[in-house]
């Protein structure tokens, strides 16, 4: 499914001019819950999977959780690229075995309209994802 989707939005995205990729970044610039705006590319996906969406703030399923928010039952999410540092690795002499190096992973993230706010219970708190059982704020 994943490498369909990249295979797909890559050939979809490579026929845009420049104008209409900055159309489509015109028309929703999609933030994370910190108030940080996805990258040109992670707009154009959101938009190539699910066209009809408004998409606003997207974060993925623990990420809303640690800002109180819940993801709706039964929603789907849609895929963006997140970068993934992977350590570069040493044997047991400390000589290095392989480098570090960067990759794109593809992670479902959910929009706020598809979660709702978590009713807050003394006796359960929430858990963010700094360690905080308080809910984070959001940026907007």
């Amino acid at each position: 499914m994943k490498k369909e989707l990249r295979s797909e939005f890559f050939a979809w995205f490579k026929g845009l001019s420049e104008s209409e990729i900055s159309d489509l970044v015109g028309k929703m610039p999609v933030h994370n819950p910190e108030g940080h705006q996805l990258s040109d590319k992670n707009n154009a996906l959101l938009n190539f999977q699910n066209p009809e969406m408004k998409f606003t703030v997207v974060a993925g399923f623990q990420q809303w959780l640690g800002f109180g928010r819940c993801v709706k039952k039964g929603q789907k999410g849609s895929f963006i690229f997140f970068p993934s540092i992977t350590k570069a690795k040493k044997d047991d002499q400390g000589n290095e075995t392989s480098p570090e190096s960067e990759r794109f992973l593809m992670v479902p993230v959910f929009d706020i309209s598809q979660t709702f706010e978590i009713k807050e219970d003394p006796s359960k708190p929430v858990s963010n994802k700094k360690g905080s059982k308080e809910p984070v704020e959001l940026a907007f």
